[in-house]
């Protein structure tokens, strides 16, 4: 239970027929009698000359594969499995269920790279090799594996900022020759990504395996919701050194792009010492990763932002995205005695609704369009 499984109420029927094993039922049930999901297997064996043979063939019916808070998996579908003197093969077609995946936000502690851990007598070694198995000699018995899985309609991911739903299918194959190898396209279907401080919409994630299982191709974009120009954060390469950067659909520069990615709206006129105060502030709000809730997420915001004011000085502007097309925020200089909230409200990609409460009071309505392509005019 302790890793999730948790499988009870088995049964076994076999009989000897000469020299034969035949199991005609093989059961096992992951919750109470008469609830919950299935593994279901048939199969015989015998022993021969050359060696044992057994084959069998098992249906999985939702069964609960994993059942930790934290990484909850149901699986249904057919596996079949033989064994012979050439080795052991494993086949099937499985599909999910429900999956919920929980990616804690804290890494495991592990040893640093300078460190070896020998599982043999004598003491540990620094900077030492870590031993390879020994090959296998060719009467050895090997595992041929070739299991295709279907992510299904209902495979969430949470954690680290994001909040999603996989989808697509996958094939794993391993040989005796190497290590298991994993073929196929997973893609995200709608979410949301949590990047520089802002709640940003995942438009394209894929990850496209190919080889090692840990090391897909990467092909993500998250953009902020209904903005004109389209920024966001881009993620390419491979998953054990991906490439991450500003995504702008205008050309903007970095600084403009990180400007309308983290405060919302451009940062012209404002001078180079607001351009700075405003990459600081997405500094801290983002971590030094430039991913995760950082400051504003602990404290249950979206955005929180510094910028110079000539007349009022500095300005602290905290907000909130109550949804994608719903924003409220709140804005004091440090000098001032009072603050003005803020709400916007985005009728459609070019019309916002701006509401002001503090001060002074007032409504606006702001169109956006692009003016010869050279970004956008408000």
């Amino acid at each position: 239970m302790v890793d999730g499984i948790e499988l009870r109420n088995g049964r076994l029927r076999a009989q000897l027929a000469g020299q034969k094993f035949v199991v005609s039922e093989f059961l096992l049930r992951d919750r109470e009698e008469g609830a919950g999901g299935t593994l279901f297997a048939h199969g015989q064996g015998e022993w021969t000359p050359q060696g044992p043979v057994f084959e069998a063939h098992a249906q999985l019916t939702q069964l609960r594969a994993s059942i930790r808070s934290d990484r909850q998996l149901t699986v249904s579908g057919p596996v079949e499995a033989r064994m012979d003197r050439a080795g052991t093969t494993v086949t099937g077609q499985l599909r999910v269920d429900l999956a919920r995946i929980q990616i804690p936000d804290e890494t495991p502690p592990r040893l640093g790279e300078d460190v070896v851990v020998r599982n043999a007598p004598g003491v540990a070694t620094l900077g030492a090799e870590r031993p390879r198995p020994a090959p296998s000699e060719g009467n050895g018995r090997t595992v041929t594996m070739k299991v295709s899985f279907d992510l299904g309609d209902d495979f969430r991911v949470t954690g680290r900022g994001i909040d999603t739903r996989l989808a697509g299918s996958v094939q794993i194959e391993a040989d005796a020759a190497g290590a298991p190898q994993m073929v196929g396209v997973i893609h995200t279907a709608g979410g949301h990504f949590e990047a520089y401080g802002a709640r940003l919409n995942i438009e394209r994630g894929e990850l496209r395996f190919l080889g090692p299982p840990d090391n897909p191709a990467l092909d993500i974009l998250a953009v902020r919701a209904l903005l004109t120009p389209k920024v966001g954060v881009q993620v390419s390469g491979r998953a054990q050194s991906p490439h991450i950067e500003l995504y702008s659909e205008a050309g903007l520069s970095e600084a403009e792009t990180l400007s309308y990615l983290v405060l919302g709206h451009s940062s012209a006129g404002g001078g180079t010492e607001t351009a700075l105060l405003q990459r600081a502030a997405g500094a801290l709000i983002a971590g030094r990763g430039g991913s995760g809730k950082g400051l504003a997420g602990k404290v249950g915001l979206d955005d929180i932002s510094v910028r110079a004011d000539n007349t009022a000085g500095a300005v602290v502007r905290v907000g909130k995205r109550f949804a994608d097309n719903f924003y409220a925020a709140y804005e004091r200089s440090l000098s001032g005695t009072m603050g003005t909230l803020f709400i916007f409200y985005d009728v459609s990609q070019r019309l916002t609704v701006r509401a002001e409460a503090g001060e002074r009071a007032g409504l606006d309505l702001i169109f956006t369009f692009a003016f010869d392509g050279i970004g956008p005019r408000r």
